[in-house]
């Protein structure tokens, strides 16, 4: 079955511009799109909007944990991504929002039959995924709450993020290190639990479970009081997403602690909030709207394939340094 890239060579020009040419989108000439036309019907090529069973439609279903979607500031960034990605191939988005502990049969607002195929995104519970495999639907998940080699997936670098963050404040002279995360079961939350620990082993420091709090995705502020009350307590905190990192500095603030100069404070994902707190967090960027349009892209590519392969995107990360980590290596 030939494919764009086949036309593309054939017609030396970028697989975009034939997307572009075949889709009818005004920003290529006339000639071009005429070429590129004969040369597709040479090939017997036929585009995706229309092929006999296709909808136009992909359906996206969110977990939305205990708020709107629109108050989470991952996730609305990660459907962001999907949304243009989804406009720019002339797809349609048919929008699912359920709980984390739904039991439900599959959505109806989700027809497999007026959909394409199908995109799931974070922490739902595996009874549900499985029924997704049932489905003749393509399918993909992203940031999962378990990791499965029986589907597609695109996952962040979760384990490597936790260990640069864990190894910068290490090299900031800390070696008093306390976690604060959410649910440890999560996929994400226990990959970064392991880079935290990996990261103390490289540097010989000892692991104590003293320093470890975990829960909800916005229990900063009881788990910070909680760090800060160990003996002794911690000079720095990594959380292991940025909502908990803001909540604690609230917890600090109110025992008239000072951030960085008492106690430093490292996040993960660089959520907005991260850079107009005060002071700005150092935190660990996760690029929210490209994991969606990876997401778009790797689900397409599947809808094209006549076999295709379960396949693991790991999207990379980046240390953001800014103003909350304090270098104490020269303190007694």
């Amino acid at each position: 079955m030939p494919k764009l890239e086949d036309i593309a060579k054939a017609a030396n020009v970028s697989i975009s511009t034939v997307s572009k040419a075949l889709n009818n989108q005004s920003d290529v000439s006339e000639k071009t799109r005429k070429k590129i036309v004969e040369i597709a019907e040479a090939y017997n090529y036929t585009t995706p909007s229309s092929k006999k069973d296709e909808t136009g439609n992909i359906g996206v279903i969110f977990c939305r944990d205990n708020q709107p979607l629109s108050m989470n500031p991952f996730y609305s960034r990660v459907l962001e991504g999907i949304e243009a990605e989804l406009a720019l191939n002339n797809y349609d988005l048919v929008l699912k929002l359920i709980s984390a502990n739904y039991s439900g049969g599959f959505p109806k607002s989700i027809d497999t039959k007026k959909i394409d195929g199908l995109i799931i995104v974070g922490a739902l519970n595996e009874a549900f995924i499985k029924k997704i495999k049932t489905l003749k639907t393509s399918s993909i998940l992203v940031d999962p709450k378990t990791y499965s080699e029986n589907y597609t997936q695109v996952l962040i670098d979760n384990e490597h993020g936790a260990f640069i963050a864990t190894q910068y404040l290490i090299n900031k002279g800390h070696k008093r290190i306390g976690l604060i995360s959410g649910d440890i079961n999560r996929l994400s939350f226990s990959q970064r639990l392991d880079g935290y620990k990996k990261a103390l082993k490289y540097n010989n420091i000892n692991f104590l479970d003293k320093y470890i709090r975990t829960g909800g995705i916005e229990s900063g502020y009881e788990l910070t009081n909680q760090l800060l009350s160990v003996e002794p307590p911690p000079t720095a905190i990594f959380a292991a997403n940025d909502i908990n990192a803001l909540h604690g500095y609230k917890a600090i603030k109110e025992r008239s602690l000072r951030i960085p100069e008492d106690i430093s404070v490292i996040g993960f994902d660089d959520i907005n909030m991260a850079k107009i707190s005060s002071p700005p967090l150092t935190t660990v960027r996760v690029y929210k709207e490209e994991i969606g349009s990876i997401a778009v892209r790797t689900l397409l590519k599947s809808l094209d394939d006549n076999n295709p392969k379960n396949m693991n995107t790991i999207m990379p990360i980046k240390l953001i340094k800014r103003e909350s980590v304090q270098d104490i290596t020269n303190q007694p």
